[in-house]
């Protein structure tokens, strides 16, 4: 069996690795197939990177997160990616989560990529994810009581924006998404395991920048996606113990 479990977690890391790569060769305006065909390299001294460099998340630890030629960093953004989809994979797989949720944490991770690199996500890809969730909703779950709490928030959101705007509106349109997919308890801990993720994360880089906590800007869709994976796992059973610790 552990042979199976590595192979699920390496399916999760590898797909990562082919995503991030292939999503940054597009911003780069890489042409098909060269697209997918490429070698990867090092941007900095363009040397082709080795097997070993190319094993998700070990390949990073072997060589301490530099090029192993000229020793320029790589990004840390790459093997935490490649780790959190590869435990993604094997924890949906290991609790038998129906398989059209794997599309839709695919679709997040897309997401989170851009808006970790330029704090926006793409509306194409957004829309899309929209439309796979309402035909997921409609041909594998209606339920229609599970509309009721994403409706809920994204207004919630909506109002806050018109007060100070916190949320983009790609963020409220991937929330709904992800929300009718799930029961009300799972729904409410994906949004605030994920505000609070993303506080415990904006706390760390103005500790460690010392950064003004009025001009730092977090993109919310990585830590929305981490909440959701969590949430369909734990979800029911956090939300439960919550209610018991406040008695409710």
């Amino acid at each position: 069996m552990f042979i199976i479990y590595l192979c699920i977690f390496f399916l999760g890391a590898s797909l990562a690795s082919f995503i991030n790569a292939t999503l940054y060769r597009i911003d780069k305006g890489y042409q098909y197939p060269t697209i997918v065909t490429k070698n990867s390299f090092c941007e900095k001294c363009k040397k082709p990177l080795s097997w070993v460099q190319l094993i998700p998340v070990f390949g990073y630890l072997i060589y301490g997160g530099r090029c192993k030629y000229c020793k320029t960093f790589v990004r840390l953004y790459y093997p935490i990616s490649e780790l959190l989809l590869g435990l993604s994979f094997l924890l949906m797989y290991l609790y038998s989560i129906p398989f059209y949720f794997f599309i839709i944490v695919i679709f997040l991770f897309i997401l989170s990529y851009y808006d970790s690199i330029s704090m926006s996500v793409p509306r194409i890809i957004v829309h899309i994810l929209l439309i796979t969730s309402i035909l997921i909703f409609f041909f594998f779950q209606f339920i229609p009581l599970n509309i009721i709490v994403p409706l809920i928030i994204g207004m919630f959101l909506l109002l806050v924006n018109v007060i100070k705007k916190s949320f983009g509106f790609g963020d409220i349109l991937i929330l709904f998404s992800v929300g009718i997919l799930q029961t009300p308890k799972q729904m409410v801990c994906t949004f605030w395991l994920g505000v609070l993720i993303a506080l415990l994360y904006s706390i760390i880089i103005i500790i460690r920048k010392k950064i003004d906590i009025k001009k730092a800007k977090i993109p919310m869709v990585p830590f929305f996606s981490v909440a959701f994976v969590i949430s369909l796992i734990y979800g029911e059973a956090l939300v439960e113990m919550l209610l018991k610790i406040f008695r409710i």
